[in-house]
């Protein structure tokens, strides 16, 4: 059955050239989640209109199956992102395309992944908005490890004690055998969103890339590597 969605806000991820005059998009919507589709006119032409990254659009689309054809579309806003916030949003649209599953409605991280690229665009330091992001993004994901409960006692976390991470089960009280802990602390810092200390910082990175690569795929991410080059 053909199905017609009209006035749906959205956000493009990705797009790749289609054909000679179009594009297949990838695009983030609160209702249906990640939605790919086929736009036309947007190069080539007398007046092409491309599709832009980093707005909130308002679109339409027609069609069954897993490619839709866009019938309208229309810019909302613009977060206007230069320089490294630029590569930290192409970052965190990398990881919704690589990690979430088309047509589930995702209308918590659609908000969520507002206030990253507003964050981006206007703050100078990009950690915290990226850090509080990927949390967000496993919670809907449904792996979330809690950072400030040790996860086989449910036990609240000890500043001095060591603990290990464990890919989708969590925090535990480290052994004397293990070498890669994280002091109570510091998770409990991340807990709160508070990357104000350097070690809280780095901890928080390692973690939360540990924690999504089971939902990535094991190619490299791309915008990664961009964003270590500048």
């Amino acid at each position: 059955m053909t199905v017609t969605v009209l006035r749906q806000p959205a956000c493009l991820l990705h797009a790749r050239a289609y054909r000679e005059t179009s594009a297949i998009v990838e695009l983030l919507t609160a209702e249906h989640g990640r939605v790919a589709g086929v736009v036309r006119g947007v190069r080539g032409g007398r007046r092409p209109q491309p599709i832009e990254s980093f707005c909130l659009l308002e679109i339409g689309w027609r069609g069954r199956g897993s490619l839709v054809t866009v019938t309208a579309r229309e810019v909302v806003h613009r977060w206007h992102l230069t320089g490294r916030a630029l590569f930290a949003g192409m970052y965190v649209n990398e990881l919704l395309v690589r990690s979430l599953r088309p047509a589930e409605a995702v209308p918590n991280l659609f908000r969520a992944y507002q206030v990253a690229l507003q964050r981006l665009a206007s703050e100078v330091d990009l950690e915290p908005p990226l850090r509080i992001f990927e949390k967000r993004l496993l919670f809907e994901l449904g792996y979330a490890p809690t950072f400030d409960v040790e996860s086989v006692s449910g036990e609240a976390m000890v500043d001095d004690r060591a603990y290990v991470f464990a890919e989708e089960e969590g925090f535990r009280v480290a052994g004397t055998a293990h070498r890669d802990t994280f002091p109570g602390r510091v998770l409990k810092e991340i807990a709160h969103d508070r990357y104000q200390a350097t070690d809280v910082r780095r901890a928080a990175k390692i973690i939360l890339r540990r924690a999504l690569r089971p939902h990535l795929g094991p190619r490299p991410l791309a915008s990664r590597e961009l964003f270590r080059g500048q």
